[in-house]
C-alpha cells in the first residue's frame, strides 16, 4: 500500500519576489518621506491651529471688550455705592445713584448690588428684590466670583439680557457683588462671517452654559461638537480641533478664552475654509509614500507580467496540456516573448518530440512484452489441463482406492494452478490481480456438484475484491484449495440437519492487511482435529501452513463449537517493478 503523500510547499511566485524586493528597496525612502512630511503636517496644523485661535479672538473682541466694560463698571459700582451701602447709606439714594450711572452709561438694562450675606440693599429699577426667587444670586453667594450667565427673559426688561456679576471689596474683604444687565444684541458686534470666513462665534461662561451666537442660539445648539462638553475647555489653553457637530457634520472649531475664568469664544469653521483646512487634513500627505510604492509596484508588475510572466504561463500552461493529452503546440511565438523564453520554448517543443518518441517506443516494448507474457501463462495454462486430463485417463485405469485418490488429489491442485494461470492470463494488468475474483473462480470450481451424504454441501462466500501481486495471488489460491479440500472431505451436517455447511470468507482488514477464513460444520462426536485418511499424515496441514509461509501471514486452526475454522491474515505486498512475475507453485514437503 503507498503512504501518504505530504503535501508539498509551493515557491514564492515571480511577481511577489519582485514586490517583495521592490519594498525592500523603497521602504528607507518612504520611511524618510513619511517622517517629513509627517513633520511638515504638524507644523502647517499648529499654525493653522495659531491662525484660527487668532481669528476667533479677533471677531469675538466686540463681546470681550463689553463684558469688560461691564466688569470695569461693576467695580466702580462697587467701590462707591458698595461702600455707603455698608456703611449705612441710605437704599433709596443708592436706588437713585445706580439708575443714574446707568442713564448715563448707554448699554445697560439694570444693575443691583447684592451683598454676602444674601441681600439687595438697592437696584436700578428701586423696587425690592427677594434672592429666594433668583437661584443664580444664590449660587453667588454660596460661591462668590465673577460670572456671567444669559437670561433669556429678564423679569424687568423682558428680553434676553447678559448679567455680568462683579465682586467688591472692602479693607481686604469679600463685601458684595454688583451685578449689571447688559441686552444680548450688543454682544453680536465685530468681525462678521464674510470677513473671516467662520460659520459661527458662540461665547459660553465657566459652567460651558451658552451667551451668545452669530448666528443665534438655537441654530448654534446643532453645530456644537457633539461629543465634547464646552465646560471642559475652561481653563484649557487657546486650542482648535475637528470634532463631529450634533449635526453630523464634520467642523473645525477654535477655542480662545475672552476673560479667563468667565467668557471663553468658540469659533466655529467649515473644513473647506482655507484657514480650517489644515486641521481636517486626513492623511493623505502621510499616504504619499504608499502611494508611491504602490504605484512603483503597480508599474514594475505590469511590465514584468506583459514580459515575463504572461508568457512563462502560456508556456506552463502548454506543458501541462502537454503532461495530460500529450499534444505537442502546433505554433511558436517567438515574436511575442524575449530571447531567453523563446530558447526556453524551443527546448521545451524539442523535449516533448522526443518524450513522445520515446514514450511510443516504450509502449510497443511493453505491449509486445505483455502479449508474451499472457502467451506464456496461456500455455502454462493449456499445459496443465493437458496434465490434468492425463491424469483423468489414469485415474480411471487405476484398480485401488487409495490410487484413485491421491490421484485426483493431484489433479486438484494442478487444476488450481490452471486456474490461477487463466486469470494472469485474461487480466489487463499483469501487476496486479484480483484475488477475489480469483477465489471465486476458484471455489466454485471446487464446490461444484460435491455432495456429502448423499445431500448437497450448502456452501456461503464473502469474497471482496481485493488486488494482490501474482506474488502472493498463487500461495493465496493454493492454500484456498488445500484448505477447501480438507474442509469438504470432513464437513458433516450440524446436529439436526442433513445438510453440511461451507464458508468461505476473504476480507480487507485495513492497514494494508487481508483475512482469509474458510469454516466448515462437524457432527459433534467428530475429530477434533481433521487427518488425512489416504494420503501421507497431515499433508494438507503441511502444505497449508507452508503456503501461509510463503504469504507472510499467520495461521489459526481451531475447532469452535460445531464448526472448523482455518484462519489466515497477512500483509498485502506492493508489486516491485524489478521482479519477474512469479509462477511457480512454492517449495513445500516432498510427499
Amino acid at each position: 500500500m503507498t503512504e501518504k503523500a505530504t503535501p508539498r510547499l509551493r515557491p514564492m511566485g515571480l511577481a511577489a519576489r519582485m514586490i517583495l524586493f521592490l519594498t525592500l528597496a523603497l521602504v528607507p525612502l518612504g520611511v524618510v518621506a513619511y517622517f517629513q512630511t509627517a513633520k511638515l503636517q504638524e507644523e502647517t496644523r499648529l499654525r493653522s491651529q495659531l491662525s484660527l485661535v487668532a481669528l476667533t479672538e479677533a471677531a469675538a473682541v466686540g463681546e470681550r471688550q463689553t463684558v469688560l466694560r461691564a466688569q470695569g463698571g461693576a467695580q466702580a459700582l462697587g467701590a462707591t455705592l458698595g461702600h455707603e451701602m455698608i456703611a449705612g447709606g441710605d437704599a433709596e439714594t443708592c436706588s437713585m445713584r445706580l439708575g443714574s450711572y446707568l442713564a448715563a452709561s448707554p448699554g445697560y438694562s439694570h444693575g443691583l448690588v447684592l451683598t454676602v450675606d444674601g441681600q439687595v440693599p438697592c437696584s436700578s429699577s428701586g423696587r425690592d428684590i427677594d434672592v429666594a426667587e433668583f437661584p443664580r444670586m444664590q449660587a453667588i453667594v454660596a460661591d462668590p466670583g465673577p460670572r456671567a450667565w444669559l437670561n433669556q427673559e429678564a423679569p424687568l426688561s423682558g428680553r434676553p439680557v447678559i448679567v455680568v456679576a462683579e465682586p467688591f471689596f472692602l479693607g481686604g474683604e469679600l463685601a458684595g457683588h454688583v451685578l449689571l444687565s447688559v441686552p444680548s444684541e450688543l454682544f453680536s458686534g465685530g468681525a462678521s462671517r464674510g470677513t473671516n470666513g467662520f460659520d459661527d462665534i458662540v461665547t459660553f461662561n465657566q459652567d460651558g452654559e451658552l451667551l451668545t451666537s452669530r448666528n443665534g442660539l438655537a441654530r448654534s445648539a446643532g453645530e456644537l461638537p457633539a461629543d465634547l462638553d464646552l465646560a471642559s475647555l475652561v481653563g484649557a489653553r487657546a486650542q482648535s480641533f475637528a470634532a463631529r457637530s450634533v449635526d453630523g457634520d464634520t467642523l473645525v472649531y477654535a477655542a480662545a478664552p475672552l476673560v479667563p475664568g468667565m467668557v471663553y469664544a468658540l469659533g466655529i469653521w467649515s473644513p473647506d475654509n482655507a484657514e480650517a483646512e489644515a486641521i481636517t487634513v486626513n492623511g493623505i500627505a502621510k499616504a504619499l509614500p504608499l502611494l508611491m510604492w504602490a504605484a512603483s509596484v503597480i508599474v514594475a508588475f505590469l511590465a514584468v507580467n506583459r514580459l515575463v510572466i504572461r508568457h512563462i504561463k502560456r508556456l506552463s500552461r502548454r506543458m501541462r496540456i502537454f503532461a495530460r493529452t500529450r499534444r505537442i503546440p502546433e505554433h511558436r511565438t517567438h515574436l511575442e516573448m524575449p530571447a531567453e523564453l523563446a530558447e526556453m520554448e524551443d527546448d521545451f517543443l524539442d523535449m516533448a518530440d522526443a518524450i513522445l518518441r520515446d514514450e511510443a517506443q516504450q509502449e510497443n516494448a511493453l505491449r509486445e512484452k505483455t502479449i508474451l507474457l499472457k502467451e506464456v501463462h496461456h500455455r502454462v495454462k493449456n499445459n496443465l489441463q493437458l496434465i490434468s486430463s492425463i491424469m483423468n485417463m489414469q485415474i480411471r485405469q487405476a484398480g485401488e482406492a487409495e490410487t484413485k485418490f491421491v490421484l485426483q488429489r493431484l489433479q486438484d491442485r494442478i487444476r488450481s494452478l490452471a486456474t490461477i494461470h487463466r486469470n494472469l492470463y485474461q487480466t489487463e494488468d499483469l501487476g496486479h490481480v484480483d484475488a477475489g475474483a480469483l477465489l471465486i473462480d476458484l471455489v466454485g470450481q471446487m464446490t461444484d456438484m460435491t455432495e456429502v451424504a448423499g445431500e448437497p454441501v450448502k456452501v456461503t462466500t464473502d469474497l471482496e475484491h481485493i488486488e494482490a501481486v501474482p506474488d502472493q495471488a498463487v500461495p493465496l489460491s493454493l492454500l484456498t484449495a488445500e484448505a477447501l479440500t480438507n474442509a469438504m472431505k470432513y464437513a458433516s451436517p450440524p446436529e439436526g440437519l442433513t445438510q453440511a455447511e461451507l464458508s468461505v470468507r476473504f476480507r480487507y482488514q485495513g492497514g494494508g492487511k487481508a483475512m482469509l477464513e474458510i469454516s466448515n460444520s462437524v457432527a459433534p462426536d467428530g475429530p477434533s482435529e481433521p487427518e488425512m485418511r489416504v494420503e501421507p499424515a497431515g499433508l494438507g496441514s503441511r502444505l497449508i501452513q507452508a503456503f501461509t509461509t510463503q504469504l507472510g501471514g499467520s495461521l489459526t486452526q481451531e475447532r469452535e463449537g460445531g464448526r472448523y475454522r482455518v484462519y489466515v491474515t497477512f500483509a498485502l505486498k506492493d508489486f516491485e517493478a524489478d521482479e519477474d512475475l512469479p509462477t511457480k507453485v512454492p517449495d513445500v514437503p516432498d510427499f
